[in-house]
């Protein structure tokens, strides 16, 4: 009598092959996506430098733009599971802003490409955002909401607008993350006579601008 699991075996190995072709497509594409935009991205480099069919974009992500959707759900997910954590716990505004400034910093080094990527998909407009990322977006800037309402309360803060508050905090992340070929090029040639800067520091950096920018007199 044969083993009830022996038609199982063969799944493990060709789960992990599938598991590896979809992280090898989503690294590629992020590289292309960030490089060369949305629409300078082709399924055939991206196929290639994935070392996979390009069929496989079909099969994984259905095409070309499934995968550019999937690439910044999955990095917006990451982001927003920290945030609802953040947003439970019993800690002052100011703690709770240099919280999310070191969120997005993390997000930023863990994901190389996120930050060109986002640069390229402001300047179009947003034309590659599908609308069903769009409520992740409003979410992150409800949870920039939240902690200005909350400092706001506690006194703790001055009177600010949320967006512009939003805009500081992302916008000088990604700038910081997207501009780093061009600083480094910059500093390797002399243009720029300092040392290359440790991204942790930035992150402080801006900590710091806020802490002092948003404590009330």
């Amino acid at each position: 009598m044969a083993d009830a699991h022996t038609n199982d075996a063969p799944q493990a190995p060709r789960q992990r092959d599938a598991e590896a072709t979809r992280e090898a497509l989503l690294a590629a594409a992020t590289e292309f996506f960030a490089d060369r935009g949305f629409a300078g991205a082709t399924v055939d480099a991206i196929a290639v430098r994935a070392g996979v069919n390009k069929a496989m974009i079909n099969y994984h992500f259905r095409g070309k733009q499934g995968l550019y959707t999937a690439i910044l759900k999955r990095d917006f997910e990451w982001a927003l599971t920290r945030l609802a954590e953040l947003e439970h716990q019993p800690t002052r505004a100011d703690a709770k802003l240099a919280r999310f400034v070191a969120i997005f910093g993390e997000l930023h080094q863990r994901r190389p490409g996120l930050s060109a990527m986002m640069l390229r998909e402001a300047m179009s407009g947003g034309r590659g955002l599908e609308p069903a990322l769009l409520p992740n977006l409003r979410r992150i800037f409800e949870a920039v909401q939240s902690i200005v309402a909350q400092g706001v309360a506690e006194d703790t803060f001055r009177d600010v607008d949320p967006l512009f508050m939003h805009q500081t905090v992302i916008g000088c992340l990604t700038f910081f993350f997207a501009a780093k070929p061009l600083r480094d090029r910059m500093i390797a040639e002399g243009v720029v006579p300092v040392s290359l800067p440790d991204p942790q520091k930035f992150v402080a950096h801006v900590q710091e601008l806020l802490a002092r920018g948003l404590a009330k007199e």
